[in-house]
């Protein structure tokens, strides 16, 4: 089943939640989205294992335990009921093995108080954090920019939550481009917001409200590099 993208011209109401079939994928242009599998383990430590990946984040550079950790958890996370996350890893549309990873948590903590009265959120607002990781050697190719487009529309048309968010830290450029890229907009800076490798470091807080919903144009063929999806259950 393909969900249409939100583009022009006439806005039109978002369908409710759909009811998730598995396996779960996610479609773009040049990436599929998939669920780990127990034989990713190399192909995550190789990515999760390299310190230029890990300079804005609080965790890494991954031992092999920590990778094996983190396998187990995407692993458990997609037999948990009722389901709170979502951790695709990222491969390119031909197959092969992933280079990076892109993710969806439901109802964090950090919706808190003075987020609601912040950010536009209410009681009873459905929210989630996105973010994402891509290899080093995959830079500068669009890829991030791809799979969290992928990972947004998921959220809002499939899940229909109400507000997507996500942090990065104010040095990590590229990041916020990607977030800008998603119709994502700054909020406002969190002060001392990670520990990171022993120190408090702020984070820029980005978020979108969801949109409306838009009739997709004709087929076309993306330009390379678009962040234009296909959300596609399988």
């Amino acid at each position: 089943m393909e969900l249409p993208k939100p583009l022009e011209p006439a806005p039109l109401e978002l369908p409710a939640p759909l009811e998730l079939q598995k396996p779960l994928e996610l479609h773009t242009p040049r990436l599929t989205l998939r669920p780990y599998t127990s034989g990713d383990l190399a192909a995550v430590h190789r990515f999760a294992s390299d310190p230029r990946l890990t300079g804005f984040v609080e965790w890494g550079p991954n031992t092999l335990q920590d990778s094996r950790d983190f396998l187990a958890a995407c692993l458990a996370e997609e037999v948990t009921e009722p389901r709170r996350a979502y951790t695709f890893a990222l491969t390119l549309k031909d197959g092969g093995s992933p280079f990076g990873s892109a993710g969806l948590t439901l109802d964090p903590e950090t919706a808190d108080a003075e987020r609601v009265q912040r950010d536009g959120s209410g009681p009873g607002s459905r929210t989630g954090e996105t973010g994402y990781v891509v290899a080093a050697e995959h830079w500068n190719r669009g890829y991030a920019s791809e799979a969290a487009a992928a990972v947004v529309h998921f959220g809002f048309t499939v899940l229909g939550l109400d507000r997507i968010s996500a942090t990065c830290r104010p040095g990590n450029a590229a990041s916020a481009r990607v977030l800008k890229k998603t119709g994502m907009v700054l909020l406002r800076r969190l002060s001392a917001h990670k520990l990171i490798r022993g120190m408090r470091e702020d984070s820029l807080l980005y978020s979108m409200a969801r949109p409306a919903l838009r009739q997709p144009p004709p087929a076309a063929s993306p330009a390379r590099g678009s962040a234009g999806v296909r959300a596609v259950l399988l």
